[in-house]
């Protein structure tokens, strides 16, 4: 069997894979590698893939693409889902765009591009993707400060954001960005340097601390830690409050339909399990969990990671609104689209530390060499 497995594994371009290894021991790519090489055992003729790089590094993706090649060259066909609009581009021949349940139409992939794929799918053109701030918004005193702080995953962490203010994490995979809105929330607190929330010097001991200082997170694992699937959207949406400021809960429930109504949630009612809802509205539940504790400062890791495009818009138009109102937002995101359209400055991380800061204005190359500590790679002064 073992060396009938390596055989296959070989056969899909992955010769090294040990198939003598525990599953539980392999990183995420290397499971869905797994899986793939059991669709082509039972010599599947179409295999689907959902969303398969969401959870990858950048040299796992570049594995993944190798595979897909392989099994299109055997003749499989390739069913493709993701909102990575590059992947798409990358790896299709035909493209099928999907709205609302209904298919808009499929077209040959060298017949559109970004920009024709983006209004097909949202009825906007990209170069209006990400909402402008109002016109009339400036910063306002400094929400968040850190001076110093580490905790051994990320060290001599200085930075300041400020009320309606958003502040772009940018790094390669590994660099910290999550270690660091871990440790300001209190999930891994720090342990030296100082921090203050809205002035007031603060070292939260836990989560719960956090939240009573006016932090909220979210997480890049809505499904892991931002919800309980099996929960009805009013029970997901109130538990934070419920859990932490009990004494909240009933204005919280009489202001939720609207929130969920700002936030243009489809569902079919409070009741209805958040497990069945799309990943775009899951994201939306996750939104309106933290806003009914009317935090002074958000920290968002990978906001729109695996939703559509139209759900990512209705993400930035939140926290437009959101910094409208004077919250902070912090913002840790592996697409440099996003961070570079919707931050007001870019703080780049490498190794648990901050290595500089960019404006908005920065190519994505800029932001990549800063990251990597390319040679001549330099931040803004």
């Amino acid at each position: 069997m073992l060396r009938e497995t390596r055989e296959l594994l070989s056969s899909i371009g992955v010769p090294d894979l040990d198939p003598a290894l525990p599953v539980r021991q392999l990183s995420v790519a290397e499971q869905q590698i797994v899986e793939i090489a059991k669709a082509v055992s039972l010599d599947a003729k179409v295999i689907s893939m959902d969303e398969p790089t969401a959870a990858l590094a950048d040299h796992e993706v570049s594995l993944l693409y190798r595979i897909v090649e392989a099994l299109t060259a055997r003749g499989i066909a390739i069913l493709y889902v993701s909102h990575r609009l590059r992947e798409v581009f990358d790896l299709c021949s035909t493209i099928t765009v999907l709205k609302d349940g209904r298919q808009v139409g499929t077209y040959p992939a060298a017949e559109l591009d970004e920009r024709g794929l983006v209004r097909l799918m949202v009825g906007r053109e990209l170069s209006a993707f990400f909402p402008d701030r109002a016109a009339d918004a400036a910063p306002g005193e400094v929400a968040l400060a850190l001076e110093g702080a580490g905790n051994g995953f990320v060290d001599d962490i200085s930075l300041e954001v400020r009320a309606g203010e958003i502040v772009g994490l940018a790094g390669l995979q590994g660099a910290g960005r999550t270690e660091l809105l871990s440790a300001i929330f209190g999930a891994d607190p720090f342990t030296r340097g100082s921090m203050r929330v809205g002035g007031e010097a603060l070292r939260p001991r836990s989560p719960r601390h956090g939240v009573r200082a006016g932090l909220a997170l979210i997480t890049e694992d809505r499904k892991g830690q931002g919800l309980s699937l099996s929960l009805t959207v009013a029970q997901n949406a109130l538990g934070v409050v419920r859990a932490v400021f009990p004494g909240r809960t009933a204005a919280a429930r009489t202001e939720l339909p609207s929130t969920l109504e700002e936030l243009a949630l489809v569902a079919r009612g409070l009741d209805q399990e958040v497990q069945f809802l799309s990943g775009g509205n899951q994201q939306k539940v996750v939104l309106a969990r933290w806003l009914a504790v009317a935090p002074r400062v958000v920290l968002m890791d990978e906001p729109t990671r695996g939703i559509d495009v139209g759900a990512k818009y209705g993400v930035y138009e939140v926290m437009r609104r959101l910094t409208s109102a004077g919250v902070a937002i912090l913002m840790a995101s592996s697409e440099l689209p996003e961070v570079l359209g919707m931050s007001d400055r870019v703080l780049v991380m490498r190794d648990g530390r901050l290595v500089g800061a960019l404006p908005p204005s920065a190519s994505e190359e800029d932001v990549l060499a800063l990251a990597a500590g390319a040679e001549g790679a330099e931040a803004a002064a």
